[in-house]
């Protein structure tokens, strides 16, 4: 194999991992927002309860 040729493969390879890694990033930045999203709303009807028991 020549020098261009493993060179090119080489470029390949890492321009794989950089899709691979993004992809990965991606999912696991949406996995965290949901996450957020549910402790907001576990936080928001917590508060809501403490309110209305409180006013009673």
């Amino acid at each position: 194999m020549s020098e261009h040729g493993f060179l090119a493969a080489m470029l390949a390879v890492v321009g794989l991992e950089v899709v691979v890694l993004g992809l990965a990033a991606v999912y696991y930045g949406y996995r965290l927002w949901k996450a957020a999203e549910r402790m907001e709303a576990i936080g928001a009807a917590t508060f809501l309860e403490v309110r209305k028991v409180l006013g009673r």
